[in-house]
Formats: C-alpha cells, sequence, structure tokens
C-alpha cells in the first residue's frame, strides 16, 4: 500500500471516529493501531502484532502504560465498533491479527508479501520515470517520523573534554593500562559524566589509596566507581525529581478533570433522593468510604453502574445499581435490643475487680455502679452514705 492510501485510510478511520467520541483506552488504542498500520507499515492488516507493541506506541505518546487485558478489552470493542478487525493470540507464541475494517479500504489492494513481510517486487508494477524530471540514482527521502515525546531524562550531555581529564589526570597505574582496558575505564568514566557527576568526584574515587598488592588495577577502579557512585549524580537527580513531579501533578490534574466530568455527568441525570442512596450504596459497597468526597464518590458509582449495567442509560443504571446493593449483614444477624447486661458486669465490683457487688443508684452512670461493701463504705463520699441511712 503506498503511503497516499495509508494516509487516506487513516483519514477515514479517523473521521469516522471523530463522531463516536471516543475516550479512554478505545481512543489510545485506535491511535496506537493507526500508527502503526499507516504511519510505520504502510499496511492494511498485520498478522504479527503483539499487544505490548501497542503499549509501547502509547507511552512513546504520552499515554499511560495501560495493562495488556485492557489493550485486549479495547481492541474487541473496537472491532465491536466496525473500526478494526481483531482476532486474538491464541496459543504460546501466538501472534494477534488486527486490520483496517474493510469499510474503510475501498478498492485499495495490499501488496503481497512473502513470508519474511517483505513486499514481493515482482508484483509491483512501476511506472516510467518522467523524462522532464532528473534521474536520482538515490532512493527518496523517508517521511519524518513524528516529534520524541517527552521522556524521563536519563543522560545529560556530556563535553568530551572532561572525558580526556580524567584519563589525563587519573594515577598512573590506570594510566599505564593496555589500550582495550583503558576505552573500557574510558567508557565507564563517560557513563558517569553521562549520570551528571562531575569529572572531580570521579578523580576522588580513582586517586584513593591502592592496596599493596594489586594485581588488576581495572578492575578495582571499575568496582570502586561503581560502588561510590551509583544511580544518576546530583543533576541528574534534580531532573528526574522534577520530571516525576511534573508528570504525577498532570496525573492529579487529569484525575480530578475526570472526576468533575463524570461527577456533572450524575448531577445532570439524578436528583437529591437518588443522590442520598448512590451515597448510601458507597457505604455499603466501599467500606473504606468516609463520605469526606462525595464528588469522586458520585463519580466512582457512576462507573460501577456502567460496568454491571453496561445497556443501561447512565440514570437507569445507577437507580439498578442502588437497588443491586445488599443491606449490611450486621442488620440482620444483630439484635435490635439488649435486655440484660453480661453477668460478669453485674456481680464483679467496678473498683477492686475482684468481690461481688450490687448496684449503687446513687452512682450517675449505670454501667460503672456495681460496688462491693467494702469499697462502698471506704471509698464513697460521705454525703451518699448519709442518704443510704
Amino acid at each position: 500500500m503506498r503511503y497516499s492510501d495509508a494516509d487516506r485510510v487513516r483519514q477515514r478511520v479517523e473521521t469516522h471516529a471523530a463522531g463516536m467520541h471516543l475516550r479512554g483506552a478505545r481512543a489510545r488504542v485506535l491511535s496506537a493501531v493507526l500508527t502503526m498500520l499507516c504511519t510505520r507499515w504502510s499496511r492494511i492488516t498485520d498478522d504479527r502484532m503483539r499487544l505490548s507493541q501497542l503499549v509501547d506506541v502509547i507511552t512513546e505518546h504520552g499515554g499511560r502504560r495501560y495493562d495488556l487485558k485492557t489493550i485486549g478489552r479495547a481492541l474487541a470493542s473496537l472491532a465491536a465498533d466496525e473500526l478494526i478487525t481483531y482476532h486474538p493470540a491464541q496459543g504460546r507464541g501466538a501472534c494477534a491479527v488486527v486490520a483496517i475494517h474493510s469499510r474503510f479500504v475501498g478498492s485499495i489492494e495490499e501488496l503481497p508479501r512473502d513470508e519474511t513481510g517483505r513486499v514481493v517486487v515482482e508484483s509491483v508494477t512501476f511506472s516510467d520515470p518522467d523524462p522532464s524530471i532528473s534521474q536520482n540514482p538515490h532512493p527518496p527521502t523517508p517521511r519524518t517520523s513524528p516529534a520524541q515525546p517527552d521522556t524521563r531524562p536519563t543522560a545529560v550531555n556530556v563535553n568530551p573534554n572532561d572525558v580526556r581529564t580524567v584519563l589525563h589526570a587519573m594515577p598512573a597505574v590506570f594510566q599505564a593500562l593496555p589500550r582495550p582496558l583503558r576505552w573500557r575505564l574510558g567508557r565507564e568514566i563517560r557513563n558517569l559524566l553521562a549520570a551528571s557527576w562531575s569529572p572531580e568526584q570521579i578523580l576522588a574515587v580513582l586517586q584513593a589509596p591502592l592496596p599493596d598488592d594489586v594485581h588488576r588495577p581495572w578492575r578495582l577502579a571499575l568496582w570502586r566507581l561503581r560502588q561510590n557512585m551509583p544511580g544518576p549524580g546530583p543533576h541528574l537527580a534534580a531532573l528526574q525529581r522534577a520530571w516525576d513531579q511534573r508528570i504525577a501533578d498532570e496525573q492529579r490534574r487529569s484525575d480530578a478533570d475526570t472526576v468533575s466530568r463524570r461527577h456533572a455527568e450524575v448531577l445532570a441525570v439524578t436528583d437529591d433522593t437518588l443522590r442520598d442512596g448512590i451515597l448510601r450504596a458507597c457505604q455499603i459497597r466501599l467500606p473504606g468510604f468516609t463520605g469526606a468526597d462525595i464528588p469522586r464518590a458520585l463519580a466512582h458509582a457512576a462507573r460501577m453502574a456502567r460496568r454491571e449495567f453496561p445497556a443501561d442509560t447512565l440514570a437507569a443504571a445507577l437507580r439498578n445499581w442502588v437497588r443491586a446493593t445488599p443491606e449490611p449483614a450486621h442488620q440482620v444477624n444483630e439484635p435490635t435490643q439488649r435486655t440484660t447486661a453480661p453477668t460478669a458486669l453485674l456481680l464483679t465490683c467496678v473498683s477492686c475487680h475482684s468481690a461481688a457487688g450490687q448496684h449503687r443508684p446513687q452512682l450517675p452512670i449505670p454501667e460503672l455502679s456495681v460496688v462491693c461493701d467494702d469499697c462502698w463504705h471506704s471509698l464513697a463520699d460521705p454525703e451518699l452514705l448519709e442518704d443510704v441511712a
């Protein structure tokens, strides 16, 4: 399939999908499928696709790393909507078959390929060159790939002079190493510089005192460098922390926008009575729900209701979800009223915890009014004793 045909097929699919208002994993997976088939491979059908490839394409374009089960469900949903054709992989080592749906292909035919996936050249009909255009023996320039997405920094720029500075200033025992070992040590030094460690920090490790009997100094140097400077250096660590913080903030904002949108959808189709029922159902179904974040609870309830009742509208799904919520077990099994107090509480003195006692109506708390005679006469207020007399 030519590049122009691939772009035309992708435009047809994206135009049709725009009217379906795809969101979440479905939108990301469809974009990844079109990128792999139309943009990268210029194909209609791919019988060697693995779901992990779609995950990599989604993360390259700034999306989250979805689980493979989520990718499979999204592909099956897109196939049900007749956007693509999807046959899951069956058996160990097998690959899935993903293709553009035939209604978007039209008269476009894919070029035959051999067992390795290469186009059979004999099946391609090439047009004669235009004599008015100068013939260039070099192949055409490939199409520009999309811009590299923002990724977590893993290295900083290295000045080649810093590598030479460390190699010239390190102890003589390391400078006298054979050339292959010096190259290996230089590669390790360059990796540390790329991790934002400074030449002074690297030299401080290399210039440390050596044992008396060192048979392989280059191994000692590698061991000391890896043990004393693990992971990223100060500058790279700061860049990674800033990137992680920015991604976390973007994720929180995205989650907050999702909750706000779902909360608004719930408010639009429910009244106060139904919302109170939803919150009571959340208290029963979600043990950790305290009622502090009501918008998030309503949004979560809407997601669960849609999952349990996918064929209903949002309002009907919420009503059915509330009706399907079981009553708490303690309301059925526990008695509603305790008629008698435990025998131990009635007979044991609350002061000495050993002698048998009796209720003293003079005390304000009935549960703590069991006192024996000895404790009563020795500890009770004289006014209470006068009342009894």
